[in-house]
């Protein structure tokens, strides 16, 4: 009987697609967030590879969690401060954040991937 209950569960699993399973997947605000992080993955990798980083290189944790620590900064003063950023800002917030840190450890990235919005490149120099 038990192991009849696991055999139903696994062919429940498989017939269900993850997006039936997905009910967050249906609220606007998630899949927002989803949109942001995809493209700060794709700028970030974009980034890396422009600066001649490999993906293997062991300095690279620290950065991406530097990075990420000064983009939540960042993103968090410019909600408190009342500036709206569109997904495209906050996105164009972490790669300048990833790119400050880069620069604190010698590695240029070349400048034409620097997002060309001045104000979100502000809030990231405004405290460094």
């Amino acid at each position: 009987m038990h192991n009849a209950h696991r055999v139903r569960q696994a062919e429940t699993r498989q017939r269900s697609s993850p997006m039936e399973e997905d009910t967050w997947g249906r609220d606007p605000s998630v899949r927002s967030m989803r949109r942001v992080f995809a493209a700060m993955e794709a700028r970030q990798e974009q980034s890396l590879r422009a600066a001649g980083i490999s993906p293997l290189d062991g300095r690279l944790g620290q950065w991406r969690k530097t990075a990420l620590h000064l983009f939540q900064q960042r993103w968090a003063e410019s909600a408190h401060s009342g500036t709206c950023l569109t997904e495209e800002d906050v996105t164009d917030l972490f790669v300048h954040s990833l790119v400050t840190v880069l620069e604190r450890h010698c590695i240029t990235v070349p400048s034409d991937l620097l997002p060309a919005n001045p104000e979100v490149g502000c809030l990231v120099e405004e405290k460094n």
